[in-house]
């Protein structure tokens, strides 16, 4: 595979577009003075259409940078149909933030085989995300508690482990944990920890590429089978 590298040596103009659920982790790296970053509010995540329109937009105001990256990836195929006119792009080929958060798809799937009922939390989940407990009481107000407890049972029934991802840079650590056990013990679940990988993240902000990022070529839109590999 072709391997680009755009950091080494080389001051180019960075337009970073990311979800609120990694900000914190980008700002843990550090941003260099050449990257302009915009986070989008983790809420899109329930409305992928708005989500990607919203995307596309950002993209096509920021044609007088030299890279465009993205943290999102297959997050309900929200970047599938994107175009940089003029613009290459760059992004993680990833499920999630949590499979990004964890280093990759593989690490994501080794834990979920090992326990596939686990409910992984990460920093900005907890801070700027809908919690499944916060979910819970949206429905009590709306539909009363009887049928908020049948939806969130329907929902999240299968789940019986809660995960904190403890990444690079995580303050206050006793507030996050105290966070998803009060989840945890809502659901009756177990509460576990795993120490977060961020070099693919890194790896991403560096404007370099490898096996598991998707870099595309100005005019070319995104499609399924980059993002899966082909």
């Amino acid at each position: 595979m072709t391997e680009y590298s755009w950091s080494e040596g080389i001051a180019i103009k960075i337009k970073l577009i990311g979800c609120d659920s990694t900000m914190n982790e980008v700002h843990s790296l550090g941003i260099p003075e050449t990257m302009d970053c915009e986070f989008l509010d983790f809420n899109y995540h329930g409305k992928p259409d708005l989500l990607h329109m919203r995307l596309q937009e950002i993209i096509n105001q920021s044609q007088d940078y030299d890279l465009i990256i993205t943290t999102y990836s297959r997050c309900s195929n929200v970047v599938v149909g994107l175009l940089s006119q003029r613009v290459p792009m760059l992004l993680p080929r990833t499920h999630d933030c949590i499979s990004l958060l964890l280093g990759s798809n593989e690490r994501q799937l080794e834990l979920l085989k090992k326990n596939p009922g686990t409910y992984y939390f990460s920093r900005g989940w907890l801070d700027y995300g809908r919690t499944p407990y916060a979910e819970y009481l949206e429905y009590v107000e709306r539909f009363g508690q009887e049928k908020a407890t049948d939806l969130i049972k329907m929902l999240y029934g299968s789940y019986n482990k809660a995960v904190l991802i403890v990444t690079l840079g995580t303050k206050d650590i006793k507030k996050y944990r105290e966070k998803v056990r009060k989840i945890a013990d809502f659901f009756g679940w177990d509460v576990g920890e795993e120490e977060g990988d961020l070099h693919l993240l890194t790896t991403v902000l560096n404007g370099n590429t490898g096996a598991d990022t998707v870099y595309v070529e100005p005019g070319q839109t995104i499609t399924v089978e980059m993002l899966a590999g082909g």
